[in-house]
């Protein structure tokens, strides 16, 4: 069973780590989050996340802030990968992370119970007392402490800082 955006808050609530929480209309794209993010007065990092296989069919998960240019061509060369990246399917996206496009975040780890999917954080996000992602659930955005969000990812899978510009890669 896939877990949702409610399960999520729950499991936050239960590890003591506050958060805000935004209700908004679904959006898909970081160009129609743009609008809204600066009418809710939401402060700290946004983000986009691609959902990423190889032809080797492994998984990625990179999030990074909402206006970092990625280059998937660069970034084979620096992931453990097979081949060129490329974007995982709708399908993949929910066997995989239990979401549905629009909704990917890094939260949605929570539901990859085999940890089939690697995941990568943009190292500037860690610059940034606070960071906003979706909740597994594209018609609301979480923000919380940066520190508190690594803590509960750390939880349920490993987190390798990417440096976008130098191409370093460190676990945290």
């Amino acid at each position: 069973m896939k877990l949702e955006a409610k399960n999520l808050l729950d499991a936050l609530s239960e590890k003591g780590i506050n958060y805000k929480l935004f209700e908004h209309e679904a959006f898909f794209t970081v160009e129609e989050s743009s609008n809204l993010k600066n009418d809710l007065d939401m402060q700290g990092a946004h983000t986009k996340n691609l959902f990423l296989r190889d032809k080797k069919r492994n998984f990625f998960l990179l999030s990074c802030l909402d206006n970092q240019e990625v280059d998937l061509k660069e970034i084979k060369n620096v992931i453990s990968c097979q081949g060129n990246l490329s974007f995982g399917s709708h399908d993949y996206l929910y066997e995989k992370l239990g979401v549905r496009p629009g909704s990917v975040s890094p939260y949605a780890l929570i539901n990859d119970t085999e940890n089939s999917v690697t995941f990568y954080l943009d190292k500037e996000i860690i610059d940034f007392e606070l960071c906003n992602f979706h909740p597994l659930d594209n018609t609301k955005t979480i923000q919380i402490k940066t520190e508190d969000f690594i803590k509960f990812i750390k939880t349920i899978t490993n987190v390798q800082l990417i440096d976008l510009k130098t191409k370093e890669i460190t676990s945290i």
